[in-house]
């Protein structure tokens, strides 16, 4: 976890080095728009396949012998980074499209901005796809704490370029190609971390059965997931925050990039490091173990997320003052920056239950019932997006966040209870 806490540590330095450096500005809600563009391809594809694809590598390392195994794996992997080329070729043609839909309110000089920069760094998506292969397989053999260094790399270079570029004018440019190399740096380093874990690579396509286990893991919740991340951090986050004005994408981001880490530190770390155990238990059929092992979970997540949900909803302006004051933002935009911090911090225990109630399904491969509650979410969050935007703009953004998780931990509870896994009470 200490890995863990430091990637997210860059991350959140990453982010708020963006107004800094680039002030509350159009190159800064062009460059931001265009990251999150790049990386929702990315997380939609690492996180609809890396809860699923632990069990799949569990369950098959038990019915094949090494080599046959390896052949398996490695096929997988060649797939997944053909896949990342041409989500890659994508991305890259539709650029100017894409900048003219989201940004569709904005200068066309903003537009060609976020083309360009989609354009510079759409090659992340092919070394993101290869590396949510390597590391749902590396974290199948619980070596976590190699995968975790996917939250260090690429905003350490990207924090290494805001701080020491001295062309201004190219900066922004300069920061979407280091946070894409971040990425490959990190693949080079999945790939020692396999051979350092005993795995060869093995040079072949994958085979019709291998492609066939890898739909039936990965499809559902990938489709799922993908219209979830589309909805809220896209149509919503961009599309919809647009519209209010130049640099409101870049103040909820800054205030959003915070409330991320939290459950990224707590809920997502946890969620992965209690998955291997409890699909051992599931392929066991032991179902009192697993109850045991996702309470046990549960409960490191409650202990440790009220406290700081505690400190962030009666700390919040202190925090945005501290993060965020200076010359390059005014009294209003720290201001409103802590009303963002407040009103998130309402869904913060809620969103760190998430991955963990997530990842009790997954482990019971329990795919369609992942991609219900993803969608529900999804259309939940749109429409009360839609309407508390209406009433308290960008304040109802957050406040939107909050409800949906906690809409969303009724429905995992209520569907995990479908699959017998009855979660009474957490004591």
């Amino acid at each position: 976890m200490l890995i863990t806490f430091a990637g997210m540590g860059l991350s959140l330095i990453f982010h708020i080095l963006i107004p800094w450096q680039l002030d509350v500005s159009e190159s800064a809600d062009a460059l931001i728009a265009a990251l999150k563009v790049v990386l929702i391809v990315d997380i939609v594809f690492r996180e609809g396949a890396k809860f699923s694809l632990v069990p799949l590598f569990i369950s098959e390392e038990k019915t094949r012998d090494k080599v046959d195994f390896q052949r398996f794996t490695s096929g997988i992997i060649n797939f997944s980074l053909c896949v990342g080329v041409v989500l890659m070729v994508l991305l890259t043609t539709l650029s100017t499209l894409i900048a003219e839909l989201l940004l569709s309110s904005r200068t066309g000089v903003t537009q060609t901005e976020m083309a360009t920069l989609l354009r510079l760094s759409a090659p992340l998506v092919i070394f993101g796809s290869g590396s949510t292969i390597l590391g749902a397989f590396l974290n199948s053999q619980k070596h976590f704490k190699t995968v975790a260094f996917r939250n260090m790399l690429p905003p350490l270079l990207a924090i290494i370029v805001l701080l020491y570029w001295t062309n201004t004018e190219q900066l922004v440019y300069s920061v979407s190609i280091a946070y894409a190399g971040g990425f490959f740096i990190y693949f080079v380093w999945l790939c020692f971390g396999m051979y350092r874990a005993g795995y060869r690579y093995r040079f072949s396509w994958i085979s019709f059965e291998a492609l066939r286990s890898l739909k039936d893991a990965i499809s559902l919740p990938t489709i799922g997931f993908a219209i979830r991340q589309l909805t809220a951090r896209i149509i919503v986050e961009v599309l919809l925050l647009g519209r209010l004005g130049k640099g409101a994408i870049t103040l909820y981001n800054s205030a959003f990039r915070i409330f991320s880490a939290i459950q990224t530190l707590i809920g997502i770390s946890i969620a992965t490091t209690g998955l291997p155990e409890m699909t051992t238990d599931s392929i066991e059929k032991d179902i009192k173990k697993l109850k045991e092992s996702l309470l046990r979970n549960l409960r490191w997540v409650i202990y440790i997320a009220i406290p700081l949900s505690i400190i962030l909803l009666f700390s919040a302006s202190r925090i945005a003052q501290f993060l965020f004051s200076g010359e390059k933002f005014n009294p209003q935009a720290v201001a409103q920056i802590g009303k963002l911090l407040m009103c998130l911090s309402f869904g913060i225990v809620f969103s760190c239950m998430i991955p963990v109630l997530n990842a009790g399904l997954y482990a019971q491969k329990a795919y369609g019932l992942v991609f219900r509650n993803m969608v529900t979410m999804a259309v939940l969050n749109f429409v009360i997006a839609l309407v508390l935007l209406s009433v308290w703009g960008l304040n109802g953004i957050a406040l939107t966040i909050s409800i949906t998780a906690f809409l969303a931990v009724g429905n995992l509870v209520f569907l995990l209870w479908k699959t017998g896994v009855f979660i009474k009470e957490i004591n």
